[in-house]
């Protein structure tokens, strides 16, 4: 074999590696590539597979609250003024009870109504949502020694909101009344319900702001704060944005805002 022989051998086995390495190395970056995007939806999804498990997790720790709230409630009032009203029912001057009786069953059935209310969702289709908030206001004031005040400003426009949206907010805000009557030990509650001031972003802004007691921010994805974490889990189904701040001894200010775009 001459050396040109022997050149162009050598120079055909060259570039069969040089082939053979680059398509190895074509393979082997794909693999990299499809190996990190795995990864990732892997990760994705395990954590929102988390998320998920948290929330059914604080889904279910509310339903037992419920429960057990209503059946304290049914037992220490509705039960109570029932019993009573058939004892009154089986006295030799029942007759002369009536008036009594009237008044206790008129009593219970008010109670029996303002539990269905807090169970079943307002009908958003029929009211203005600004309205719905301002009664519930009113219905947590006269229930606690609390002042729970509002304040809508003049022109607020909350049209945009859709029924879903509309709710969950409603919901939001009903715990943040609820976590107050429950752990602030406060005196005032202030609603504050606004459309964007100047540069701001165009939507629904809903300020909650109590002088109670406060607490440790930090703390609040602790397993205790299953009311925070839900109230956030609710704002994140709709695309709105939840934020809390509260220093120890000085109250808790919250802060929700849901794009109109």
């Amino acid at each position: 074999m001459t050396p040109a022989q022997q050149i162009s051998e050598l120079e055909s086995i060259l570039h069969e590696y040089t082939t053979y390495f680059l398509v190895f190395d074509i393979v082997f970056f794909v693999l990299i590539v499809l190996g990190v995007i795995l990864s990732i939806r892997f990760l994705l999804s395990r954590k929102n597979l988390h998320a998920s498990n948290e929330y059914l997790l604080y889904t279910i720790h509310g339903q037992e609250e419920e429960r057990a709230r209503i059946a304290r409630e049914l037992h220490d009032t509705v039960a109570q003024d029932l019993r009573y009203c058939k004892n009154l029912s089986e006295k030799n001057d029942a007759a002369q009870n009536l008036p009594k009786i009237t008044e206790i069953l008129e009593k219970s059935l008010l109670e029996v109504r303002a539990m269905s209310y807090n169970l079943a969702p307002p009908d958003i289709t029929k009211n203005d949502f600004t309205s719905l908030i301002a009664n519930l206001c009113t219905e947590f004031k006269e229930k606690s020694r609390i002042d729970f005040r509002i304040s809508v400003l003049e022109g607020t426009d909350s049209s945009f909101l859709s029924e879903d949206e509309a709710l969950n907010l409603y919901r939001i805000v009903q715990e943040s009344f609820t976590n107050v009557l429950k752990h602030a030990g406060a005196g005032e509650v202030v609603t504050l319900i606004r459309n964007a001031n100047g540069s701001e972003e165009k939507g629904l802004y809903i300020f909650i702001s109590d002088d109670g007691k406060g607490f440790d921010a930090e703390k609040i994805d602790s397993k205790n704060h299953f009311g925070l974490k839900g109230m956030k889990k609710r704002a994140d189904l709709i695309g709105a944005k939840f934020t809390v701040n509260s220093i120890c001894g000085d109250g808790t200010q919250i802060s929700i805002f849901k794009s109109a775009i």
